[in-house]
């Protein structure tokens, strides 16, 4: 059964919404948040979710656009599929929701990655989602102090990117470093 979908920024969340999507994320350091601070803190992202007729999340996502990348020294915003998670499993929903997410970014040219572990390749190849094998190690952490940390992940997945950015990405090696900017 085919949910309905809904796009909600953080201001637009209500309580027992943000409970659900913290306790799906399983995030120790955002169990202890607040309504007002997940609210700030996410304050540039986007919300996509599945409800059932009861009005319960089923599947969520989020879209975070407080995300820039830069490869051969140019900057450039694309946005970041962030926790995709089902609350019921085994019924498509992700599978829905990530069709849905693809669907609204090619409508509003909105340029997206995500990016996974191993485990998860047969998921997104399921889904059709392209996937650029074995690159995010080359899309370095920059962080506010300077620091430059590797990427815990080891695929890039292309939501939605135009062909000069796939090809950008697709050429990250260790002689061609990219850098995650937040």
């Amino acid at each position: 059964m085919k949910l309905p979908y809904e796009i909600k920024n953080a201001d637009e969340l209500i309580a027992s919404e943000i409970a659900i999507i913290i306790k799906s994320w399983e995030q120790q350091e955002w169990d202890s948040l607040t309504v007002e601070e997940f609210k700030e803190k996410f304050s540039l992202s986007e919300f996509h979710l599945l409800k059932n007729e009861d009005g319960n999340i089923c599947c969520l996502t989020h879209l975070n656009f407080d995300f820039k990348v830069e490869l051969k020294h140019a900057v450039y915003d694309i946005c970041e599929l962030v926790g995709l998670v089902s609350t019921v499993k085994r019924q498509g929903y992700a599978r829905q929701l990530l069709q849905e997410v693809v669907s609204n970014l090619q409508t509003r040219k909105i340029e997206c990655i995500g990016f996974c572990g191993k485990e998860l390749r047969p998921f997104y190849e399921k889904c059709n989602i392209s996937i650029l094998y074995d690159q995010a190690g080359y899309l370095r952490e920059k962080v506010s102090d300077g620091q430059i940390d590797a990427n815990p992940d080891d695929d890039i997945l292309i939501i939605f990117l135009s062909d000069d950015k796939y090809r950008l990405l697709e050429d990250l090696n260790d002689n061609c470093i990219g850098y995650l900017l937040f």
